[in-house]
């Protein structure tokens, strides 16, 4: 990890669960970490205890699914920071509705899962990687993904669209990575993490699950173990593309 230290990184939904646990996991390892979500105050608040680490977090306030909340972002980025070396393609959410709800509200739910999990994620990585060649220095796109976005789980139908952005997310990540080799890349790696039932939450805010409690009746894994993923990612050699890095807990059936 030494090789990243002081380095610069950028987080989306960094204000909870996963985000949040990998924010102040790369600060601790000396990276400078830019957390950016819709709501930044748990950051500050978060950064509050953590003492001499906070130096390296800094917060901005963007809603990746808009598309002018995300230029101005990374327009700052620039002017603050210049460059990155590293994006964790992290926002996401679902809600509990059914595909087939013809409603204005089912219709308006449905769009944001597209434009928050898959097409703001795409819109950032072109950013980010923009910023990172800024650097003339090595880079890693690390996006999160999920195990939904390699099969279907017929369990959570009422996901609607939240397993086809994940699978979408997945493709992309390919993609993107053999773009940067056509276009003569040899620094900038791009990774896909895809961890099972993870306890943050996302279930809750989207009422797939009634409770945090829910969660006891299932395997599951927590935001911490997702982050150690993303620092053996970053451990590896900048020689090394680990493209598809899958984390599940134990007993988990699919």
């Amino acid at each position: 990890m030494d090789k990243w230290k002081n380095k610069i990184a950028v987080i989306t939904g960094a204000s909870s669960g996963i985000g949040l646990a990998i924010l102040k996991d790369l600060a601790i390892n000396g990276i400078t970490v830019i957390g950016l979500a819709r709501n930044v105050k748990t950051i500050e608040t978060f950064k509050s205890d953590l003492g001499v680490i906070k130096e390296n977090i800094f917060t901005r306030t963007c809603d990746v699914s808009n598309a002018d909340s995300l230029r101005e972002s990374f327009e700052w980025i620039e002017k603050e920071f210049s460059f990155i070396h590293i994006l964790i393609n992290n926002a996401g959410i679902l809600h509990n509705l059914s595909i087939l709800d013809s409603s204005d509200e089912a219709t308006e739910k449905i769009n944001s899962v597209i434009n928050t999990n898959f097409t703001g994620a795409v819109h950032c990585a072109r950013k980010a990687i923009n910023l990172m060649k800024k650097s003339n220095d090595y880079g890693l796109v690390i996006n999160i993904n999920s195990i939904a976005g390699h099969s279907v789980y017929s369990g959570l139908n009422v996901s609607n669209v939240y397993s086809p952005t994940k699978f979408a997310l997945t493709a992309f990540t390919e993609i993107l990575r053999q773009e940067l080799i056509i276009n003569g890349n040899d620094k900038i790696r791009v990774s896909n993490l895809s961890p099972g039932v993870v306890k943050t939450e996302i279930m809750v805010r989207g009422k797939i699950y009634t409770s945090e409690d829910t969660y006891n009746d299932v395997p599951h894994i927590y935001a911490e173990d997702i982050s150690q993923g993303v620092l053996y990612l970053l451990s590896t050699p900048c020689n090394v593309n680990v493209t598809q890095l899958t984390i599940k807990p134990l007993g988990e059936r699919k």
